[in-house]
């Protein structure tokens, strides 16, 4: 027996549960105040009825004659083939058999490396901390790709030696808000196809997408023969806590004489059971014409509080998209992160996140979020202008 040792190389504490155990201690000195967490990327509003109804319904079916045992390991047809449709209205053709219905993206987004074995994985700085996170525990190498104000905030491939790397992709990026155009996502997956690379585009917030930025990789030419797509209902549902998402992992994908999709397949086979049968009818409506009406009035609602904190920071250098729900501070040079984080929570009750949590060119930035609800986000700009 030889116990993971990779785990003594990561951090003690995640960044959110860091998080949290601060303001938690500050609560217990401030019990009386009003603290406004502008910080976790969780949804607020409450899921609409016709949806919930959809899942009750479903769940009901359990005490009759349609009772309905283990789920599909790889989901149900109903809702592969209604994802199948999405994507097409996208203009990307995919089949049931590439898509795999998963609990979640930020799942997959580690599981996905059951596939490979002693990888280099190339990573954003700053990023979502899971990416490096999972990488680390499975004893990868880990190349970080710096995220700064020259580049636009985003991946660029110069200097990047001509071999095969597990690539992450998040756009719009998860935290700096900055989305890849066609052109920026084409350079990648003409370097994947050519080192025989592959892309991990995790698409988890493609909801939010307004401009003609693409909202799957599948949109880039040559993409299905290098790059694996990860997606989530948590943003554009308000799944967070029902859990469901899903990943695809087109036929056409292959390495070393290996179906990517086969061995994927095997894999969910393998270790997971399959999302419950109400869950996955509920993401089919999510789907449907009226779902995604619904799913787009939350999806206004928390990019209009993107607006409003805009107004909060004016004089301050930030990055905003259109297409993302958070916004990338630039605070002042006095501050690190962490204690800028200690000012807002101390002086003006409002929890941020700090940049370096996502990585080391974080450093000297905070992150907001826009999934808050629509009175402290106005709160919150009350107190931030005195």
């Amino acid at each position: 027996m030889n116990i993971n040792l990779n785990y003594k190389k990561s951090k003690d504490n995640y960044l959110f549960v860091e998080i949290n155990e601060r303001v938690k201690k500050f609560r217990q000195t401030h019990s009386d105040l009003h603290i406004l967490n502008l910080g976790v990327g969780d949804v607020t509003l409450p899921m609409d009825k016709k949806l919930v109804k959809v899942m009750t319904d479903a769940l009901n079916d359990q005490a009759t004659e349609k009772f309905k045992g283990y789920p599909p390991e790889t989901g149900y047809d109903f809702l592969k083939t209604a994802i199948c449709r999405y994507y097409k209205k996208l203009g990307v053709d995919i089949s049931n058999e590439d898509v795999f219905v998963s609990n979640g993206a930020g799942c997959d987004v580690g599981n996905i490396l059951n596939l490979f074995s002693f990888s280099t994985a190339v990573i954003a700085d700053p990023t979502y901390p899971a990416y490096y996170d999972s990488n680390i525990l499975c004893g990868n190498e880990v190349i970080l790709l710096p995220l700064t104000k020259q580049n636009g905030y985003k991946m660029v491939i110069d200097g990047l030696e001509e071999k095969s790397y597990l690539i992450y992709i998040c756009s719009p990026n998860n935290p700096t808000g900055a989305t890849m155009t066609h052109d920026d996502l084409k350079k990648w997956v003409d370097f994947a196809n050519k080192t025989s690379s592959i892309i991990l585009f995790d698409n988890a917030y493609q909801s939010f997408i307004e401009d003609h930025c693409p909202k799957s990789i599948y949109l880039v030419e040559g993409a299905k023969t290098c790059a694996i797509e990860i997606a989530s209902f948590s943003k554009s549902a308000g799944f967070t806590n029902l859990r469901c998402g899903y990943t695809i992992v087109p036929k056409e994908l292959q390495r070393e004489g290996q179906s990517l999709n086969a061995m994927w397949n095997k894999r969910q086979c393998t270790f997971f059971n399959g999302v419950p049968y109400h869950i996955q009818k509920g993401a089919e409506f999510a789907l449907s014409d009226e779902g995604e009406k619904i799913c787009q009035k939350n999806i206004n609602y928390y990019k209009q509080n993107a607006k409003i904190l805009k107004s909060c920071f004016k004089g301050m250098q930030f990055l905003s998209s259109s297409n993302s729900p958070y916004i990338w501070l630039k605070i002042p040079a006095k501050f690190t992160s962490w204690q800028y984080f200690e000012y807002l929570l101390n002086e003006y009750n409002i929890v941020c996140v700090p940049g370096s949590g996502f990585g080391k060119f974080g450093e000297g930035y905070v992150r907001f979020s826009a999934f808050a609800k629509r009175e402290d986000i106005l709160l919150a700009k009350q107190r931030l202008a005195t």
